[in-house]
């Protein structure tokens, strides 16, 4: 067997152009210990604020449930009375309507019957403007007649008075006749006019005699 000579460099490890490996860290019990509660603490911290989150999130879409409901009643109840609203105003515009077409039947009717009385407005105008003509004739024939009556009351008068005259027995005074039948000799006729004028020329004449 034979035997090599160990030299100075026999137990180094020879030089591979490779870097020692780090040894190992030793463990330390305490650290690991210190680890697994930072480890444990975090988790339960998550934990506790996943379930106030859970929590938070459930109060919420509890919340939103109870407002959706809320706003879906409301909603329901506003459509509800904006139904019976709309039923309401068709109800009325049907009354209105109903009520605005008896409003013009009537308008209708009151036209009519002014046009009515109006055209006999213009009929009794018309029969009042005859009625008024009628009447203006009239009272000018009634003048006239009067006129007429009046003259022939004089003419009578006068007449009267000149038959009074020429009847008079002679030696009667007929000075009131004369003075009478001298204002009212105006009514006489020419024929009585010259009768009373030649009594009158004959009374003269005798008077001049005398």
């Amino acid at each position: 067997m034979e035997l090599k000579r160990r030299d100075s460099t026999d137990g180094v490890p020879e030089d591979s152009g490779q870097e020692p490996k780090p040894e190992p860290e030793k463990k330390n019990p305490g650290i690991i210990r210190k680890r697994e509660i930072s480890v444990i603490i975090y988790t339960t911290v998550l934990f506790f604020v996943a379930l106030v989150l859970i929590l938070i999130s459930y109060f919420i879409q509890e919340r939103t449930n109870s407002t959706l409901s809320n706003l879906s009643a409301q909603h329901g109840e506003l459509t509800a009375q904006a139904l019976q609203n709309i039923e309401e105003l068709q109800k009325r515009n049907q009354e209105l309507s109903d009520e605005l077409d008896n409003a013009e039947d009537e308008l209708s009717d009151a036209e009519a019957r002014l046009e009515a009385a109006n055209r006999e407005m213009e009929s009794l105008l018309a029969e009042q403007a005859g009625l008024e003509q009628a009447n203006e004739a009239a009272e000018l024939e009634k003048q006239s007649l009067e006129a007429e009556l009046q003259a022939q009351r004089g003419k009578t008068e006068a007449l009267g008075l000149l038959t009074a005259l020429l009847s008079s027995p002679e030696g009667t005074d007929v000075s009131a006749i004369l003075t009478q039948l001298e204002a009212k000799k105006g009514n006489l006729d020419p024929a009585f006019l010259e009768i009373y004028n030649t009594y009158i020329e004959n009374m003269n004449k005798e008077g001049g005699r005398k």
